[in-house]
């Protein structure tokens, strides 16, 4: 095939922009980046080789060089790992096919700030652009002896060829370095110094040799090649997990929590995890990757093995390493097999003890955790049954108490005299669930009230009907049982005498809402609003089917609900002395102001205003007589 020149597509383009234009003190990244990647494409054909022996060149060992040219003024960056077909080339530097790195180039002004957090998107080649004028990739596919050039200048353009590459399979990238001034402040990165410490400094646990030669023209392996999950945990330093953390994540944070352990007995694993302490940008994107990385007696065998680590604790960072499983493994025989199994269900164990241990001792920490993962973790509650209660003793809720957060074991040794429940409200937001008119009794009497306003926690309370003998009971359904039963029977007199007297506008208003409602009844419920919505006992509430139709997912035919009315309200005397037709008017405005209340939508906001118009001109009539 002729060399053909191509241009990168309008993403590529303003990320390129970006990367050219990073700040100085954090172009160094660009080495971490790539020797980062050499070591992904030999495990890859270490992998690959398991089940295609052919794959490996004859006497084949891994390694990555670094090759400066200081009168050249290039840097070579080698590897013999799996090494890219012409289309993969195309479609993995000329284009941009993932969302991650749409992401990128979204969070551009980020990015000019923040140019470290460039892996996080799955675009670290890209980090070359930092330093060089122009980039030069030579690869070549396991298997094959059709080699790939790649050329660019970083100008919107790429030049590609077909060519043998000289070793063989593997890739070499050679950066055309940029001119180097001393008072730009940026390394000389063909200096053997400046990349000795850069390679201990960010690559010196990467478990391949990483070669550069020394003043006598040696080979040097520069990196100590320590696979810090097989020390002793007290022998690993926290400069090392940072950056070992950071390598595996992409993350410039420091993790929140380090555990690293080994598994002996009938088992026997070591496991290195993180739990970081900000989310990644694209953490609730459908396509994000989560996992372990697996590796079997230090070989690794594959990155984001979901089979080791439940949904629930998708943000967990790290890996295992097993002695026992089969290196000959797919992710097929690992759903299957027995020992991970095991392993998944040691994991989970120690990293909810993990955050037990930080509820307990650094509670400000804990918070800060959970106002990242909080609503993942509690998607355990309702999937994970043999761990639901120490995911219930972990979770944090916003409660009417104060603006700190609550566990439930809290809220309980809070409770009133004469509370019989856990109450909670479900809604939107924390402004439209604290400002509720079904607020009202609970406050007149105290009572505290959880404010549940993460979309997971419809499902989390419906699978969680009580606490340590205390039910969980929801302030908008029917039957909310709060007062006394010397309060109810001082009470009964005084809501039959109600509804009789109420009778004519109960019987209007059911009629004027047979469409719409269940049943209109008195509400005990009500202090200073004069109507809400509820759910029957056995019926989803309308937040919860509002959420499933946000997924797309219907309840079928809408549940009608019940509608309380507070006969203590003035607007229900007027009604009564108001005509049949002023009745079904407010009857339809206080449907409406109950729909607004609970936070959802009403079926027609233009008649809604035009009856809101009507009342206060027929309001300001009434003041001039």
């Amino acid at each position: 095939m002729a060399k053909q020149t191509q241009s990168f597509n309008a993403e590529i383009k303003q990320l390129l922009d970006i990367v050219i234009h990073s700040l100085y003190s954090h172009k160094e990244i660009f080495l971490r980046e790539l020797v980062s990647n050499a070591s992904d494409a030999i495990d890859k054909l270490k992998f690959q080789s398991l089940t295609h022996a052919a794959l490996l060149p004859e006497n084949w060992q891994p390694e990555i060089r670094l090759e400066p040219d200081t009168q050249a003024r290039t840097l070579k960056i080698i590897d013999n790992g799996i090494g890219m077909t012409q289309e993969e080339v195309t479609q993995f530097i000329g284009t941009i096919a993932r969302s991650g790195a749409k992401a990128f180039v979204q969070m551009n002004e980020e990015m000019k700030n923040k140019p470290e957090l460039i892996g996080q998107f799955g675009v670290g080649f890209y980090s070359a652009f930092m330093v060089a004028d122009k980039v030069t990739l030579h690869t070549q596919k396991a298997g094959t002896n059709d080699g790939t050039v790649w050329e660019s200048n970083g100008d919107g353009t790429y030049t590609i060829d077909s060519v043998p590459r000289p070793g063989g399979t593997g890739t070499t990238i050679t950066l055309h370095l940029k001119a180097f001034k001393e008072e730009d402040e940026v390394q000389d990165f063909t200096d053997t110094w400046t990349l000795k410490s850069l390679v201990k400094k960010y690559s010196d646990f990467i478990a391949h040799p990483i070669k550069l030669k020394n003043d006598k023209a040696e080979d040097e392996t520069i990196n100590s090649q320590k696979a810090i999950w097989l020390k002793s945990p007290s022998e690993v330093t926290k400069e090392e997990h940072k950056e070992f953390y950071q390598h595996l994540s992409h993350d410039w944070n420091e993790p929140l929590k380090t555990i690293h352990y080994k598994a002996e007995g009938t088992m026997e694993f070591n496991a290195l995890m993180y739990i970081p302490a900000k989310k990644p940008f694209n953490f609730n994107m459908q396509d994000s990757a989560y996992g372990l990385s697996l590796y079997i007696k230090r070989v690794f065998i594959m990155a984001d093995c979901k089979e080791l680590i439940p949904t629930y604790l998708r943000f967990v960072k790290g890996l295992v390493d097993s002695a026992d499983l089969s290196l000959n493994v797919s992710r097929e025989i690992l759903q299957q097999d027995r020992q991970v199994t095991q392993i998944r269900k040691n994991v989970t164990n120690k990293v909810l003890a993990a955050l037990k241990d930080l509820l307990k001792n650094d509670r400000s920490q804990y918070e800060n955790f959970w106002t990242e993962f909080g609503a993942t973790l509690k998607e355990g509650i309702p999937s994970d049954g043999a761990n639901k209660e120490k995911l219930e003793e972990l979770t944090l809720f916003h409660s009417t108490s104060s603006d700190k957060m609550t566990t439930l074991e809290e809220y309980v040794t809070r409770m009133k005299e004469g509370q019989k429940d856990i109450y909670f409200i479900t809604g939107d937001n924390l402004t439209q669930v604290s400002h509720s008119p079904y607020l009202e009794k609970l406050k007149e009497k105290n009572y505290e009230v959880l404010l549940l306003v993460d979309p997971v926690d419809e499902w989390v309370v419906n699978s969680m009907p009580e606490f340590k003998g205390k039910k969980l009971q929801s302030i908008m359904a029917q039957g909310l049982d709060l007062d006394s039963e010397a309060e109810k029977k001082q009470k009964e007199e005084e809501l039959k005498q109600a509804e009789f007297t109420l009778r004519p506008v109960l019987d209007t208003m059911k009629k004027t809402l047979e469409n719409d409602v269940k049943d209109v009844v008195l509400s005990e419920r009500l202090t200073n609003t004069p109507a809400c919505l509820v759910s029957a006992s056995q019926d989803p509430s309308a937040h919860m089917q509002k959420l499933l139709s946000q997924m797309g997912r219907e309840y079928g035919t809408p549940v009608k609900r019940i509608m309380e009315i507070n006969p203590k309200h003035p607007v229900f005397e007027k009604m009564l002395k108001a005509t049949p037709e002023q009745q079904t008017k407010w009857t339809e405005i206080l449907f409406a102001q109950a729909l607004l209340n609970e936070g959802s939508n009403i079926p027609d906001p233009v008649k809604f205003s035009q009856q809101i118009a009507e009342l206060m001109v027929q309001a300001a009539d009434a003041t001039k007589h």
